[in-house]
Formats: structure tokens, C-alpha cells, sequence
């Protein structure tokens, strides 16, 4: 499976549609790496990286395969953050992780990652289910956890594993590149 593919199955995961800056970011080439025990995040704070990997870990947990902390979904989120999102986006997903710790610990006296797994479930679904009430329309933002799936799912798709052990892969034409980066002429397929 190319590239190519990779974004097109992982649209359609996504219900049709990637964000501009996710978008923005796969035809940079930009792909998970392997996580490694001592990442330390660019973007977010030590904290936020914690609760990004925690979420993600939630939305695609390991089973038979490796999970979204596996694959270096968070750090591929922290990356796309600082590199790729526009100002306003990187303060809306930072302002997001803020209020939704703010909740947990409201609700919870405690960090998200220090809750159990059928509380962290319930919070998720309550974030799920409030993001899917909102419709999007031009000029309005998207809710923090679509964005926070929306990378989780694409990230991981695009990681080697992702496209190697979940999806459907072949290797034809030739081997899994993932991180190429696209400059110069551009190809074409007659």
C-alpha cells in the first residue's frame, strides 16, 4: 500500500474528511517513529504528552497489534502540533487538554492518567459524544477530541505498523517508505 492509499483508508476512517493541517502534514512526509521511553515533548508539556499518549492509547489500545503509544502516536501529535497546526489550531488542542484536565479533576480529584480504566472510558465517551453534537461549519472550531482523534487515527495509520500489520498491505511496487519527503518534480502514474 503507497501513501497514497494509507490517507485515503484513513479518510475514510475518519468519515470522509482530514483537517487542512492533518492533511498539510501527511503530503510533508511526516510519520510516526518508533516511541521511545525517554521522549520528551516539544510542544506540550510533560503533562499534556502523559494525557495525549493516555487518550490515544484509549482510542487504539494494543491488542494482537501494537498500540497508538507503540507506534509513536504521541509524539506524532506533539510533532504535527509544532510543526505543521497554524497558531490558533496549537492553542485551541492545547486549550482543550487544559479544560478537560480542569473537568477530570473536578469531577475525579485526580489526573485522567491516575483514574481507572472504566472512568477514563466514560470521560472519553462524554468527549465523544459532546463532539459529535457539534456539526462543523465554516469558521467555527473543531471540537478537541475530533481533533485529538482525527490525529490519533491518522497517525497511527500511517506508522509502519499501522499500514503494515492493520491494514491491508502488499508490497508491490516495491517496499514501505514512510517518511519521504516530497520535493522536486512530482511523480506520475500512466
Amino acid at each position: 500500500m503507497d501513501r497514497r492509499e494509507a490517507i485515503r483508508k484513513a479518510t475514510l476512517a475518519m468519515g470522509g474528511t482530514l483537517s487542512a493541517p492533518v492533511m498539510a502534514g501527511l503530503l510533508k512526509g511526516c510519520t510516526p517513529q518508533q516511541s521511545t521511553p525517554d521522549w520528551v515533548p516539544q510542544f506540550l508539556t510533560a503533562e499534556q504528552g502523559a494525557l495525549v499518549a493516555a487518550i490515544a492509547e484509549i482510542i487504539i489500545p494494543a491488542t494482537d497489534t501494537p498500540g497508538a503509544k507503540d507506534v509513536g502516536v504521541p509524539e506524532y501529535i506533539d510533532q504535527m502540533l509544532m510543526d505543521v497546526f497554524p497558531a490558533e489550531d496549537k492553542e485551541h488542542f492545547r486549550q482543550g487538554l487544559i479544560d478537560f484536565t480542569n473537568q477530570v479533576q473536578a469531577k475525579h480529584n485526580k489526573a485522567f492518567v491516575d483514574c481507572n480504566e472504566e472512568v477514563q472510558n466514560q470521560l472519553l465517551m462524554g468527549l465523544a459524544e459532546k463532539a459529535k453534537d457539534v456539526p462543523p461549519q465554516p469558521g467555527t472550531k473543531r471540537p478537541f477530541f475530533s481533533m485529538m482523534k482525527e490525529l490519533t487515527i491518522v497517525g497511527f495509520f500511517t506508522s509502519e505498523a499501522g499500514a503494515t500489520q492493520v491494514l491491508e498491505y502488499i508490497e508491490i511496487p516495491g517496499r514501505y517508505d514512510g517518511c519521504v519527503p516530497l520535493e522536486g518534480k512530482a511523480w506520475a502514474i500512466s
